[in-house]
């Protein structure tokens, strides 16, 4: 099955989160084009070449019983920010940060540079080609 019929399916019967996930899909690949994404049981990962961003379906304590998406996260440092609505440290120094999104205008520079933020920081560290042949 490809990626489109399988966020069709993701998305079935909730047409609000579809138009939210699309808008934000659409913010993000025009961002980033070369961002692939993959469907899983419980989210859409937006991935170039690793995860920076997962999205799902809100739970009820966040969502308050709006329709919505959450937007999932990581930094490199705890911050505080309003539209935080759960920030947990999982390492020393990495941070996983769900924000929810209710409406499209929610998906604003401030939120795409928070996320160019934590995309940059999964990018895999490039390293000088180290000669080792003078040393033995």
């Amino acid at each position: 099955m490809d990626t489109v019929a399988q966020i069709d399916m993701f998305f079935a019967g909730r047409p609000r989160q579809w138009a939210l996930f699309e808008a934000m899909r659409g913010a993000l690949c025009s961002r980033w084009p070369e961002t692939s994404l993959r469907v899983m049981k419980t989210c859409v990962s937006f991935d170039d070449p690793r995860p920076y961003l997962y999205v799902s379906l809100p739970p009820a304590s966040i969502s308050g019983g709006r329709e919505g998406i959450l937007v999932t996260f990581g930094l490199r440092r705890h911050q505080a920010h309003p539209r935080f609505a759960q920030v947990v440290r999982i390492s020393g120094s990495r941070y996983t940060v769900h924000l929810p999104v209710f409406g499209e205008d929610e998906i604003d520079g401030e939120l795409l540079g928070l996320v160019a933020l934590s995309r940059a920081q999964c990018e895999k560290p490039r390293h000088a080609a180290v000669d080792n042949r003078d040393k033995m």
